[in-house]
């Protein structure tokens, strides 16, 4: 069966600052129409910094959209140009917010947030190697690092208490890789 949707017009646009929402209609498989409300938004990085210890360093930031603190690791969006070389922008947030810089980035692939209304994609690292500075916040950036064993991690996920899902994605991919010798 296919399941291919066909983009037939555009009916309404608005533009932010850091995504577009649009409402599209559609062809759908059956030969009707229908409309999707989708946000188009440039992509991200997370990157997992990993120490000798096998810490991951986190870190802590109020999330408005939820008001409550969130436990992620460093990630952020990609900036213009950036989709060419998703890893430059990864290693540009890591050293953003955490001051770190990675001598190996380890490829973890591409996780899809929000499939259901928004094109996001966001690029996942293991960040190894590391040397610490001095974190470079945006203005309006307050974050604090902090270091957690990924076996407490792991926990951590399974209790609910990280619920940030490119987070949770990259902790248990870890964990997984840890368990069969590939990390």
């Amino acid at each position: 069966m296919d399941l291919k949707e066909t983009f037939v017009k555009n009916i309404a646009t608005y533009k932010g600052n850091i995504l577009t929402f649009r409402i599209d209609e559609v062809l759908c498989p059956n030969g009707k129409t229908s409309t999707r409300d989708i946000i188009d938004h440039n992509g991200g990085v997370c990157v997992a910094p990993i120490t000798e210890d096998e810490e991951l360093v986190f870190i802590r930031q109020f999330r408005y959209a939820y008001e409550e603190e969130m436990l992620e690791l460093p990630a952020g969006k990609l900036e213009a140009g950036e989709q060419a070389d998703v890893e430059a922008a990864g290693r540009r947030e890591l050293r953003e917010e955490t001051g770190a810089v990675a001598r190996q980035m380890i490829d973890l692939g591409v996780f899809y947030p929000t499939c259901g209304y928004c094109n996001e994609k966001i690029y996942l690292f293991a960040a190894k190697g590391l040397e610490f500075g001095a974190q470079h916040l945006d203005a309006d950036e307050f974050i604090e690092p902090l270091k957690i064993k990924l076996t407490d991690a792991v926990r951590m996920v399974m209790d609910g208490t990280i619920k940030d899902g490119k987070t949770v994605a990259i902790v248990l991919k870890l964990n997984e890789m840890k368990r069969n010798g590939t990390l």
